[in-house]
C-alpha cells in the first residue's frame, strides 16, 4: 500500500509539473493579451499633467492628456527601453543607492532584457507613433541575453536620451510568468518594477496597471502576484497593503522570520491570491 500511495504522488507530482510547464508556456506565448479585455482598460483618458518647475523651457500649466496602454514583450524597442530605465532611476534610484544592495543599471538592462520580460508601457496617445511598436512581438530567440558581455557599452549605444520623435513613457509595469521558487509547481506573476512618472501621479494609474496584470494572470490561470518592496518606500507599501485590495505580507518575507539577517532585511515580500485560490 505505501509502495502504490508512492507512485500516486509521484504521478501528482508529475501532472503538476507538466500542467505548471503548460500554464507558463500558454502565458509567455501571448503576443497581445490585451486585445480580450475591453478598450475602457487599455485607454486612459484626461489625465492630468503636472507643472514640470525643473524645465524652464516647458509650459508649466497642468494639462490633460490621452494615453494607451501597451502590451510588449522582450526586447523593447530601444527608446521605449531608454525611458523605461530613465524612470526606473528617477523614481528608485536613490533608495538603491542607500540600500545594501547598490543602484546598478547593467543589472537592470539586463533584467528588461530577460527573455521573459513582459511589459504594460503607458504611452502619451499624441505622440505614439504605431512604427515604433513594430517590435513589440519580437521572437525572445532573436534576443540572446544570456551572452550580454558589456551592458555598459550597450547602455552608452542607447545614450538614455529620448528625441521628440519617440512616444512619451508615463508609466510602466515589469512583471513576468514564471514558478514559485517555494512551491516549485505553483505558477505565479512576479511583478519586477511597477513605475510612475511623478508628473502623472494621482491619476489611478498604477491601480489600473495592477488591474490588468490581475486579469491576465486570471486568464492564464495563474492565481498569485508577488512583488518585493523597500519597506522604506512608505507610498508603496501603503499603496499595495491599503490602497489595493487583497495583498499582504507573503508568507515567506523576511519578516515572518526570527534572526538578526530577517529583522535587518530591508524589504518585505507581498502577495495577492487570486479568484479565491489558497
Amino acid at each position: 500500500m505505501a509502495k502504490s500511495s508512492k507512485r500516486r504522488q509521484t504521478s501528482n507530482g508529475t501532472s503538476k509539473k507538466k500542467q505548471l510547464k503548460q500554464i507558463l508556456a500558454n502565458a509567455n506565448a501571448q503576443s497581445d493579451p490585451l486585445a480580450a479585455l475591453p478598450s475602457a482598460f487599455t485607454t486612459v483618458d484626461s489625465i492630468t499633467r503636472k507643472n514640470d518647475t525643473t524645465d524652464a523651457t516647458k509650459n508649466n500649466d497642468a494639462t490633460k492628456v490621452t494615453a494607451t496602454i501597451q502590451y510588449y514583450k522582450s526586447p523593447l524597442p530601444p527608446s521605449i527601453l531608454t525611458q523605461c530605465l530613465n524612470l526606473f532611476k528617477d523614481n528608485m534610484g536613490t533608495m538603491y543607492q542607500h540600500s545594501s544592495w547598490g543602484l546598478n543599471m547593467d543589472e537592470k538592462l539586463k533584467e528588461f532584457s530577460h527573455d521573459d520580460a513582459r511589459f504594460l508601457i503607458i504611452l502619451e496617445e499624441s505622440t505614439t507613433d504605431a512604427a515604433d511598436n513594430n517590435d513589440n512581438t519580437t521572437d525572445a530567440a532573436d534576443n540572446d541575453n544570456d551572452d550580454v558581455t558589456d551592458v555598459t557599452e550597450q547602455i552608452a549605444n542607447i545614450n538614455l536620451t529620448k528625441n521628440n520623435n519617440t512616444p512619451n513613457v508615463i508609466g510602466f509595469a515589469h512583471f513576468r510568468y514564471e514558478k514559485d521558487e517555494d512551491t516549485p509547481t505553483l505558477p505565479i506573476t512576479y511583478l519586477y518594477e511597477l513605475q510612475i512618472s511623478s508628473l502623472y501621479t494621482s491619476n489611478g494609474l498604477g491601480h489600473k496597471l495592477m488591474t490588468i496584470i490581475e486579469l491576465l494572470s486570471l486568464n492564464f490561470q495563474i492565481y498569485k502576484i508577488i512583488l518585493t518592496v523597500f519597506k522604506c518606500n512608505t507610498g508603496a507599501m501603503k499603496f499595495y497593503l491599503e490602497k489595493l485590495k487583497g495583498y499582504e505580507i507573503d508568507e515567506c518575507s523576511p519578516s515572518n522570520f526570527e534572526g538578526v539577517e530577517n529583522e535587518n532585511a530591508e524589504y518585505e515580500i507581498l502577495s495577492k491570491r487570486l479568484g479565491g485560490s489558497k
